[in-house]
């Protein structure tokens, strides 16, 4: 740049330092200086003409156009809502740092939140069209959570309900065949049962309600060895010896309650899978609200990732595409 200065100032002292030269003050004069034979004519060349002549056409000054190049500086043409390919705009928000980190504890606090706020930072119509999706899924996750659970809840509390009408601790010390042993016995309670009866056929530890809900209304209805607590439960017949292949532990009453549990267990479970979809959503949208952020961020450097820029130079206007690393 200081070159190009220093030649321009150069011509232009050379310029004014050359005199001018004067104009014809009448139009005799005018016509003598045509009229002078040793001035080339129109009509000849200046190549015929003498070297004197010649001389007078070289002795002027030159004179020329001295083109100081200089590079402008011309925006990146960007679509509207960004293109990939194209550098996206320089954002004037405060630090991409602080930016990511805010859009990704946004998207953890409420899926679509993190782009939202992204969206009102680069307008970019892409990062907008993520919010309702991230939303509509969030909404939909937690609809189904609260209504799966809420009718598997009601569902166990009628199977327990049931239980506590037809299953009953006294009958199954009276009627289980360790306790029985067909003289009309029963054990004296269940921790007699738990200790005198660990080595018969039908056997399982009890577990009472009040040390363990969850235990006890699944082992009552899971395991034989509680069929004879059920009041729909046969007697054992201890006359027959194959008693153990025909006997059919599998009552009505039986059946039904724990087909109530099985029921209750499959809404429970979509439950806990609507919660771990909700996670999956949060993590989703974190990662894509960190990776918008991390592009607006390329676009705070006009160099950075891939570009389409015009360039102007000495010779002619190029585009240039670029991508740095």
């Amino acid at each position: 740049m200081r070159s190009v200065v220093y030649v321009a100032l150069v011509t232009g002292m050379l310029m004014v330092c050359v005199p001018a030269v004067p104009r014809a003050s009448s139009a005799g004069d005018t016509r003598a200086e045509v009229t002078n034979p040793d001035a080339p004519s129109l009509s000849s060349s200046v190549f015929h003409a003498d070297r004197s002549a010649g001389s007078a056409v070289r002795d002027r000054p030159r004179e020329s156009l001295v083109y100081m190049g200089t590079r402008v500086s011309v925006p990146p043409p960007t679509p509207p809502g960004g293109v990939s390919g194209f550098a996206p705009e320089t954002s004037t928000h405060p630090g991409h740092g602080k930016r990511t980190a805010i859009a990704v504890l946004s998207s953890a606090l409420l899926p679509g939140l993190g782009e939202l706020y992204l969206y009102f930072d680069s307008k970019d119509w892409g990062t907008l069209a993520r919010v309702p999706l991230f939303f509509a899924i969030e909404g939909s996750l937690w609809y189904g959570y609260y209504s799966n659970h809420d009718k598997g809840k009601d569902i166990e509390a009628d199977f327990r309900r049931f239980a506590d009408e037809h299953w009953d601790l006294d009958r199954f010390l009276h009627q289980h065949p360790c306790c029985n042993q067909g003289a009309g016995d029963s054990c004296a309670s269940w921790q007699d049962y738990n200790k005198n009866c660990i080595n018969e056929p039908n056997y399982f530890y009890y577990t009472p309600k009040e040390m363990d809900e969850q235990e006890y209304y699944e082992n009552i209805g899971k395991y034989n060895a509680f069929v004879f607590g059920w009041d729909d439960a046969a007697e054992w017949d201890y006359d027959n010896p194959n008693e153990f292949d025909e006997y059919d532990y599998w009552t009505p009453h039986r059946e039904y309650y724990w087909s109530l549990r099985g029921d209750s267990d499959k809404y429970l479970k979509r439950a806990d899978q609507c919660l771990m979809l909700l996670l999956v959503n949060r993590v989703a949208s974190m990662i894509d609200a960190g990776w918008i952020a991390h592009q607006m961020s390329k676009g705070e450097d006009p160099e950075a990732g891939w570009s389409l820029r015009l360039r102007t130079y000495d010779e002619a206007p190029s585009l240039m595409v670029s991508r740095r690393f």
